[in-house]
């Protein structure tokens, strides 16, 4: 690690390095503002005017912005609230604007001096934030919570909402789905928590809670989502109990307002292509890897090519000078478009949105794509002054061509000295006569590989409330949820898993009904002047019945079939069919309580209990409670102009996890086969031993934070750190053979996990000639450790589960393997051969226990998958209408074992292979080990596998235009946008394959797009 990355990573990674390193970005983001908010104005001075501008009670705005107005001629005020302006116009007038405040405009006259005072804007001051069962003044909430909005969400071209929010929210790590169109980001908050369950967190859309982890947001449009909100830590997602130890994403989807009829269009369209390639041999490397791998032992004589090479395409090839890059021919541009138009209004007795929405991503292999169409209808609907009814209906339908691993496979390890086309320019099947290597093209002509998944979805939760008194709301909200599945596969025979054999085909079909109902009742009031309470009390059931049934068949007598005529085939194995039912009834109560808006308190208890778990054990108790103390409010701070607000937080809460799958606790049975009078039959055996006592996951969070505002917002943010213990981890415990079962599962496993987020904005640049500069940056950390597994000493004591890799104190996810420390070479024969049994241009290993012999005792613990820290740095640049921004994400100091690196650096001379430097006796590099055609992957091949995983990425560059209100209207328009925007157009790492991200084997796309958004 070079000097400056040690410094950076032990700024960054601990904690009185992170306070440093915030103190000192808010001090030169606050001398950056203070700069900036006295750069002169421009303009011939007809008259100066000067002036002082304070808010009600006195204190002078620093940076209050004055514009003669119908000019670009502006000042912004000094620290001490002062002004001074040089008028150009006879009859000057002053617009005068801060943040939070109501804007005011002043006629100059003959009068040279004013005292302006600001009133607060009450709409600024009282923005909300969704919390779960209602909302809350943002100033007022004491729980971990961060929110996107709408402007956010949309700055990113996806199809997923989730991966909008990669890089803008602290403590939330995200990894992109790949370069596979329609395939879905995992989504991580703070950290993993489970060993053996889900970490996926809970999403609720429009009120209810989903049962599908990040599926259930792959069907709602991101361009209807109006904001979302994060809750991450337990206080703030104890209310939904059982379902919160993973964090909770709440989605509000866009809704209608009283006045005008407005309709809207936005639409991109954008090239795709692969972010990079791999460097693979050309059809010269390899012949030369293929000569130095029959070579006569490690130092002999390499026979003449008529040996080598006994396929005389490859004879040809090399004589021809000829190399085919496969890999080139299967991965092609692609493109990404998008479609929305809405309709929004109503009047004061029924609101409206209407959307339709069209997204089509053609993959980078023409294979795979993604199409979905989805419509929406938000209603809410007066009822005379008492009652208000509404919905939420959303229709959804998507297509997804999932194409096969094993196309891009099979471009990479295919031999460069093959031919992809026979003469008559078809597909040749097998490019050389080695019959384990298929052409990849075989698996792109039309019809011959098909994996159609397609979801059908109707959401459509169901509300009305009613206002008993004032201050007294009662909501009762159904939410019906159905989801049908349907995937058909069809493999003709001149694909890579049929290699020439039959044909064969599948059908799997799948339902999903789940409702939730749920009966909620708010009460808020005043108490005295300034203390306010509230109330929450909530009663919920929730079910879900899932029905699955499939059946794989072989020889076709028609390929042109492909799997829609089934049963004119031979059954393929076992015809399947499945069924769950669960059901989760809750009661939760929340009060929340004011004092004098300084001193904030909120409480809350959720019981839940669950049909997945036996009598005696369904039902815990999730408690949560929070802390505020808005600092900034008191009167010893009254004289700190600068500062707007400081508010510090303090909570504790305890969530569970629904690990228990549905029947787990009745034990199971298994069909089986046994002799019946010497023929075979079948039967049913114990499979898995009942255990009544499983119970919940339990999480135990402990969180602290600060947040700041000064400046008048110019720089705000947010600073935290918190502490999760997870108990009662279900993991498996092995039984005596006595017992007729292997295992049992049970609750006896538990983890830890602690970090720390900052959260920073600041207004750079404030010019009244109308140039803004503004900067978001956030950045995270976190460490898991196991604390407790299932095997134990002899005295009880915990110890490592070596089996399963993992290990008391380490992260959940860790590389347990020998060392690399380099190649043996010439003259380490004996080295080589009494440590390993090898021979020079091996692998050599780190004898790390010292007895001169390479044991399993010399394995030990490389890295792991956790990041050492990441986050996002966001720059928007503005000025008459032309923004401009670019957003970076980063994750620094995550280990990667790519399985990329094992399947396609085996040096066996057989499989084409990435173009490394591997060692011979003319060259004894320490870098991979010498080809060798007696051994498919070299021995400890795992150890080359692993690589510093930390890159930076341009997530998103956009520039835009909005055409001015004057130009607009005259066309019959409210707003006309347009833009172009890039999305991972470059990113810097070490690892060398296609993405450090996603490692996947599709290649991450980039996409340069233009777009337009109108409003009439």
């Amino acid at each position: 690690m070079q000097p400056h990355q040690q410094i950076l990573t032990f700024v960054l990674t601990t904690k009185f390095g992170i306070m440093r390193f915030s103190l000192f970005l808010l001090l030169w983001c606050s001398l950056t503002v203070v700069s900036a908010a006295n750069l002169p104005p421009g303009g011939l001075a007809a008259a100066e005017v000067s002036g002082v501008i304070t808010d009600e009670s006195g204190m002078p705005l620093i940076g209050a912005t004055v514009l003669e107005e119908g000019t670009t001629n502006g000042t912004v005020t000094d620290l001490d609230g002062r002004f001074t302006i040089n008028t150009t116009t006879e009859d000057p007038h002053l617009v005068v604007t801060y943040t939070g405040y109501q804007s005011q405009i002043i006629q100059v006259g003959t009068q040279t001096n004013f005292e302006i005072v600001m009133l607060e804007d009450s709409e600024t001051l009282d923005e909300v934030v969704v919390v779960g069962y209602g909302i809350q003044k943002k100033r007022d909430v004491t729980a971990s919570i961060s929110s996107l909005n709408d402007e956010q969400i949309k700055k990113i071209a996806t199809s997923s909402g989730v991966e909008a929010m990669q890089g803008q929210v602290s403590g939330v790590d995200i990894v992109s789905g790949g370069g596979r169109p329609g395939a879905n980001p995992s989504i991580r908050i703070r950290g993993r928590r489970s060993l053996s369950a889900s970490n996926d967190p809970l999403f609720v859309i429009d009120g209810i809670p989903q049962t599908s982890g990040t599926s259930a947001i792959a069907d709602i449009n991101p361009q209807d989502i109006e904001s979302m909100e994060i809750l991450k830590d337990a206080a703030g997602t104890a209310i939904y109990g059982s379902r919160g130890s993973n964090g909770v994403v709440i989605i509000t989807t866009k809704r209608g307002s009283a006045g005008r009829t407005i309709v809207s269009y936005d639409g991109y369209y954008g090239g795709t292509s692969a972010t990079n390639t791999v460097d693979m041999m050309n059809g010269e490397e390899f012949a030369a890897m293929k000569r130095e791998s029959q070579r006569d032992g490690w130092n002999g004589a390499i026979p003449p090519d008529e040996e080598v090479f006994q396929d005389p395409t490859e004879l040809e090839s090399i004589a021809m000078g000829r190399s085919t890059d496969f890999q080139d021919l299967v991965l092609n541009d692609g493109w990404q478009m998008n479609h929305q138009l809405g309709v929004r209004g109503g009047t004061e007795a029924t609101q409206f949105n209407i959307s339709l929405g069209y997204f089509d991503e053609q993959g980078i292999i023409s294979n795979m794509d993604f199409r979905r169409y989805t419509a929406r209808v938000n209603l809410d609907q007066n009822i005379g002054s008492i009652f208000q009814a509404g919905i939420s209906f959303t229709l959804s339908n998507s297509l997804q061509n999932y194409g096969s691993n094993a196309t891009l496979g099979e471009a990479l390890a295919n031999n460069p000295l093959g031919v992809p086309y026979n003469e008559d320019g078809s597909v040749r099947f097998l490019p050389t006569n080695d019959g384990i290597r298929t052409n990849p093209l075989s698996e792109l002509v039309e019809n011959a590989y098909i994996d159609d998944r397609r979801v059908t979805r109707l959401f459509a939760p169901l509300y009305l409330k009613a206002n008993l008194m004032p201050g007294l709301v009662f909501t009762t909200n159904f939410g019906p949820d159905i989801r049908y599945y349907r995937r058909g596969e069809f493999r003709g025979s001149l694909t890579n898993d049929n290699r020439g054999g039959p044909a064969d085909a599948g059908v799997t079909n799948s339902q999903d009904f789940g409702y939730t109902w749920e009966n909620i009742l708010n009460y808020n009031r005043t108490l005295g002047e300034s203390n306010d309470l509230g109330l929450t009390f909530l009663q919920s059931i929730q079910a879900l019945r899932y029905e699955q049934n499939s059946v794989d068949v072989v020889n076709l007598p028609y390929e042109e079939q492909l799997f829609y005529n089934i049963g004119t085939a031979e059954v393929k194995g076992d015809l399947n069919s499945t069924l769950s039912e669960w059901q989760l009834a809750s009661f939760m109560a929340r009060a929340t309580y004011s004092i004098q808006d300084k001193y904030l308190l909120q409480a809350s208890l959720r019981a839940d209990g669950s049909s997945r778990l036996a009598k005696g054990n369904q039902w815990n108790y999730f408690p949560g409670v929070s802390l505020g103390w808005r600092v900034g409010e008191e009167a010893f701070l009254d004289g700190a102009g600068w500062l707007n607000d400081l508010k510090l937080r303090v909570s504790y809460g305890e969530v569970g996890n629904t690990a228990v799958s549905p029947y787990s606790t009745q034990g199971a049975l298994q069909r089986t086969v046994y002799a019946w009078d010497e023929s075979p039959a079948f039967g049913f055996a114990l499979r898995d031993i009942p255990n009544a006592e499983l119970s919940w996951e339990v999480s135990k969070t402990l969180n602290a934070g600060i947040d700041f505002d000064i400046l008048n917002g110019r720089v705000n943010g947010s600073f935290e750190v918190y502490r999760t213990n997870t108990e009662d981890i279900l993991l498996a415990r092995n039984l005596p053979p006595t017992s007729g079962y292997s295992n049992v599962l049970q609750n006896i496993g538990s983890t830890q996990t602690k970090g720390a987020e900052m959260v920073l904005g600041a207004g750079i640049l404030r010019n009244p000639t109308g140039l803004s500069w503004d900067v978001d940056f956030n950045i995270s950390g976190y460490r898991e450790s196991i604390t407790e597994l299932a095997l134990t000493d002899d005295e009880g004591n915990p110890i490592d589960d070596v089996g399963n890799g993992w290990f008391i104190g380490q992260p959940l996810n860790v590389f347990y393997d020998y060392n690399k420390i380099g190649i043996y070479q010439a003259n380490e024969v004996e080295l080589a051969d009494s440590r390993e049994n090898k021979v020079p241009g091996e692998i050599k290993l780190e004898d790390l226990d010292g007895d001169g012999v390479i044991t399993p005792a010399d394995r030990m613990i490389l890295g792991s998958d956790v990041p050492d820290f990441f986050g996002g740095l966001t720059n928007r640049f503005e000025y008459r209408g032309v923004d401009f921004s670019f957003f970076l994400f980063f994750r620094q100091g995550q280990m990667i074992s790519s399985n990329f690196h094992r399947g396609n650096n085996s040096l066996f001379a057989r499989y084409n292979n990435l173009d490394v430097d591997y060692w011979t006796i003319d060259n004894p590099t320490n870098a991979n080990p010498r080809p060798n055609e007696n051994q498919e992957s070299p021995r400890n091949g795992s150890t080359l596998s692993y690589f510093d995983g930390s890159f930076v990425k341009l997530r998103n560059v956009q520039l835009g235009y909005n055409l001015p209100d004057n130009v607009v209207s005259r066309i019959g328009l409210s707003r006309l946008r347009f833009y172009v925007s890039g999305q991972n157009l470059w990113f810097a790492s070490d690892y060398d394959t296609y993405d450090p991200e996603t490692q996947d084997i599709i290649p991450t796309t980039k996409i340069i797009l233009g777009g337009l958004r109108a409003t009439f």
